[in-house]
């Protein structure tokens, strides 16, 4: 499955708002010690004095668990300890007690959420660097807090899907697939149709090795309805076309594909991706030359795209071979085809491909095939060799 990154995400500007309105009259002494803890907290950035602050106020809801007053000072609390999932259910707590300091969570909602929001993808970037499942449930947490802080903020910003994005990265696929589906629904991005497309086809994928045929149609058609949408909603999204193209061929189902991918490449000339989807699509289903065709139209726009050096070269492999094996069915009294000049056209692009994926071992056994298959018997040796060596 693809990994999903937040490297180009921007982290968000937030505005802090200072807590001018923490006055001190008419409450409890236990809300007003907290206060002042707080506030001498916020002065000096000592850590005691925010232990202290949460003292009070776990004080004040212990002797009085309605108190709308305590939940909402110890959610600026948790605010401070980065704790934002804590921070939302105090406040949701807060609000449902209802009382005058509530009306004050408004006035700091945004700011928390920006700060719950940064400090999600602070905490997601570290858990990829390092494989923390810890972080990464940290990172999922944050999130979620955010989402239920600012739930338009949070769909304007992809933060449902950079939720599932830690939960895929904690291993948890199920839980992921719920934040993915909230944020296609309030706010469509590529992200969250991609990742979502995936673990549809994952799904559907395991229903068919199951050899449950009918729950995997049907899982696979879910998937193929959500990514049609989605390249409807992102047409010049070439991910996408990949997702749904790779969903076709697990579905078996590519001729269903082919006109639709062919129309759009030539409807689309200067879409690398659209032609590489064509051109994939039509080498599913052994349509050699067209398929080659598609492939270089995306090497014109593309020339370093290697998955489209790739196909061609297979493209050109299968083509000769299926030449061959007419010539041998045909008897030796049939025409022969000069298969062998056909399987060379793949040459140069093998050769680029080498050129930019030296260190690729699917790279090196495609050259071994085309080597042999052309009696090039030293050179397919040497370049089964080297796929060995690189997958030790």
């Amino acid at each position: 499955m693809k990994q999903f990154s937040l490297t180009r995400m921007a982290l968000l500007t937030v505005v802090v708002i200072g807590m001018a309105t923490m006055g001190f009259q008419c409450s409890s002494p236990n809300i007003t010690s907290g206060k002042l803890y707080l506030q001498q907290y916020q002065s000096s950035k000592n850590s005691e004095k925010l232990d202290k602050a949460q003292e009070a106020f776990e004080k004040e809801i212990a002797q009085k668990p309605n108190s709308a007053e305590g939940w909402y000072w110890i959610g600026h609390v948790y605010a401070e300890k980065k704790e934002f999932g804590k921070l939302q259910e105090a406040w949701s707590k807060a609000q449902q007690l209802g009382g005058k300091s509530t009306a004050e969570i408004d006035n700091y909602r945004l700011s928390y959420w920006g700060k719950a929001f940064n400090y999600g993808a602070t905490t997601f970037k570290k858990a990829q660097m390092t494989k923390n499942e810890g972080l990464y449930k940290k990172a999922a947490e944050t999130f979620a807090a955010a989402t239920m802080l600012e739930p338009d903020s949070s769909a304007a910003y992809n933060a449902y899907t950079y939720e599932a994005f830690a939960l895929m990265g904690m291993g948890d696929n199920e839980a992921a697939r719920e934040p993915l589906a909230k944020q296609i629904e309030a706010n469509p991005t590529p992200e969250a149709y991609s990742a979502l497309g995936q673990l549809l086809r994952k799904d559907a994928n395991a229903l068919k090795e199951g050899g449950d045929a009918e729950a995997a149609k049907g899982k696979f058609d879910e998937a193929l309805t959500l990514l049609n949408r989605a390249v409807a909603d992102f047409p010049e999204n070439p991910d996408l076309n990949n997702e749904l193209l790779n969903t076709y061929i697990a579905a078996d189902r590519v001729n269903e594909a082919v006109e639709k991918f062919q129309s759009y490449a030539d409807n689309n000339p200067k879409d690398a991706g659209a032609q590489y989807a064509a051109g994939t699509a039509l080498l599913q289903i052994n349509m050699f030359e067209k398929a080659a065709h598609y492939l270089e139209r995306a090497l014109n726009v593309e020339p370093d795209n290697t998955s489209a050096l790739y196909n061609i070269s297979v493209s050109y492999l299968r083509h000769g071979i299926s030449m061959r094996d007419a010539d041998e069915s045909g008897g030796a009294d049939a025409p022969q085809s000069d298969f062998k000049s056909v399987i060379r056209k793949a040459i140069p692009y093998l050769q680029k491909l080498l050129d930019i994926q030296p260190e690729s071992a699917s790279n090196w056994d495609l050259a071994g095939k085309i080597y042999a298959t052309l009696g090039m018997t030293k050179d397919a040796a040497a370049a089964y060799d080297k796929a060995d060596e690189l997958r030790k």
